[in-house]
């Protein structure tokens, strides 16, 4: 009980953002940016500065700051991120120049600040209803091994999370309920055409024989590319206007589900995913584990282990949700407050603002 009070501290600090002493000297400061390759980068010391980071204790061959609350995880020519030893994949990596270790903007506007400061997301009224996807169907049996379906372990799972959520309070529209195919772009279309909701889309995982661990999606940022993208081609590479909205909901889904499983982490991750990249609503892809692996995909059948990835998904919603309910922090405006970034040299110059 005692660490699930802690991890429930945990999530409410990542989604709260309780740092905020940044605010305090943030107008005063100036953000270089280095533009290198055609991305831009801000540097690791200028975050530190802003979100009052310094050196700390934390992964072994990683740099390590923060604070009270918080604690980062880098490494140069790495794209892992952790906070608070939980994973998220950046979307570009680290770059060391000059003597300097460099983040792109992107990844400090998209995914940094909305965790360690999330601004409140900008949908109208309150979230009543969950839309729960269980991915696949009918003839689409999604990922098959001798141990498992992952057609029925997602139906199984989401009918778990439905029960729990109902049980909260929540109304709850299953895409699917019973073992149907639904094309993509209608499971889009029942999200996008329901009031007040957030999507959640539950998938099981394939890979190789000894991959295994827990991995959330959220839609990459405009502009970006992933390992998942449809296309290379960044002028056709859309967002949308819940990034912050949807890492902070992956967050919350996310780290319950590895503190309560011990599954291996393998991070909250971007992509572009059918589902993720036409939808209108707060929205993230969870993959509960690999039907390929032999332990693993016997885990996932069983009723104990899709009882703790059920209560670490609706504990985690519930918590979202509360959360953007809660009566906003008294703070500066986040474009005013973030600072001005600069241009940097000649050859690595650009000029953005940080929001």
């Amino acid at each position: 009980m005692r660490n699930l009070l802690r991890h429930l501290v945990l999530v409410l600090a990542l989604m709260l953002g309780l740092a905020q002493a940044p605010y305090a000297h943030a107008a005063k400061q100036d953000w270089t940016v280095w533009t290198i390759e055609g991305v831009e980068y801000v540097s690791i010391n200028a975050a530190c500065q802003f979100y009052n980071f310094v050196p700390k204790e934390g992964r072994k061959g990683f740099y390590n700051y923060g604070s009270k609350t918080f604690t980062i995880s880098i490494k140069a020519g790495k794209q892992d991120f952790y906070v608070n030893n939980f994973r998220y994949i950046l979307s570009y990596p680290i770059r060391e120049h000059d003597g300097e270790l460099l983040i792109s903007a992107v990844d400090m506007k998209k995914l940094v600040d909305p965790v360690l400061r999330p601004v409140h997301n900008k949908q109208k009224g309150n979230i009543t209803t969950v839309v729960l996807d269980a991915g696949h169907g009918g003839h689409d049996a999604g990922a098959v091994s001798p141990w498992a379906r992952e057609k029925d372990c997602n139906l199984a799972l989401a009918r778990r999370v439905k029960a729990r959520l109902e049980k909260a309070g929540l109304k709850v529209v299953m895409t699917r309920n019973s073992d149907v195919f639904l094309t993509l772009g209608q499971r889009v279309k029942i999200a996008n055409e329901t009031p007040d909701c957030l999507f959640v889309s539950i998938h099981h995982n394939s890979g190789r024989r000894a991959a295994k661990g827990i991995e959330t999606f959220t839609l990459a940022p405009h502009g970006t590319t992933s390992p998942f993208a449809r296309t290379r081609r960044r002028e056709a590479l859309a967002g949308n206007n819940q990034d912050s909205a949807n890492i902070a909901l992956a967050t919350a889904i996310h780290s319950r589900a590895i503190r309560n499983t011990g599954a291996v982490d393998r991070g909250i991750q971007r992509a572009r995913f059918s589902v993720l990249c036409t939808i209108t609503r707060p929205a993230v892809l969870f993959e509960g584990g690999f039907v390929s692996n032999p332990e693993e995909g016997r885990l996932i059948t069983s009723p104990a282990y899709q009882d703790k990835l059920a209560d670490s998904i609706s504990h985690g919603i519930v918590n979202y949700i509360a959360t953007i309910k809660s009566k906003p922090l008294k703070t500066r405006n986040t474009r005013s407050g973030a600072g001005s970034i600069q241009g940097g040299s000649n050859k690595y110059r650009g000029t953005t603002r940080l929001r």
